[in-house]
């Protein structure tokens, strides 16, 4: 029996977990096997959506090789975001009918269109959202040491539930981007 050199075998072994990985179709969010979009000059205009949200889908686009451009004669296509919508609902109550989790969600409607064109390619909204367990920090009593403290650890937490929640929609306005045709293929 011919004994393998034990680097090898650990190259073998991560090798061919990436392979049964990908060839099962899995891909981290955000990775596109195409690291690009079909256009190369882009223009982005709010209508009242979120500030952070544009400017992530602004590096995001520029990430993918496109070039973000503010004059619509020298844009291919134009992607139109109205008014951002966050919204938290509660999803579960705790034993004494306190909110003990909510469902954080944005909405975001977009419209996407070839420059010089009245035409929508797309008009939609896309919608993700997250869920946050309270219950941990309802629990902390008013008299514990941390008790203060909780708001703080609450605001904390919802702001990485929003910025998660904007980076999961900036995905799917980019992955419905990239499913377009390129400007010279006949639709």
């Amino acid at each position: 029996m011919v004994m393998m050199p034990a680097l090898t075998r650990r190259q073998l072994l991560l090798s061919f977990f990436s392979l049964s990985l990908t060839g099962c179709g899995y891909q981290l969010r955000g990775f596109s096997s195409e690291k690009s979009i079909p256009y190369q000059y882009v223009m982005v205009t709010s209508q009242g959506a979120d500030g952070e949200l544009v400017r992530q889908l602004k590096r995001v686009l520029t990430s993918f090789g496109a070039m973000i451009v503010t004059d619509p004669n020298l844009a291919e296509i134009e992607i139109l975001l109205s008014a951002s919508q966050f919204q938290s609902v509660p999803s579960a109550i705790g034993d004494y009918g306190q909110i003990s989790a909510s469902l954080v969600v944005l909405t975001q409607a977009i419209r996407v269109r070839k420059m010089n064109s009245d035409a929508w390619l797309i008009d939609t909204k896309v919608r993700r959202g997250r869920e946050v367990d309270q219950s941990a920090a309802l629990s902390i009593s008013s008299t514990s040491t941390l008790g203060p403290e909780r708001p703080l650890a609450i605001a904390r937490e919802s702001e990485e539930v929003t910025s998660d929640v904007r980076s999961r929609v900036v995905d799917g306005i980019v992955r419905i981007v990239q499913q377009l045709s390129p400007l010279n293929v006949s639709s």
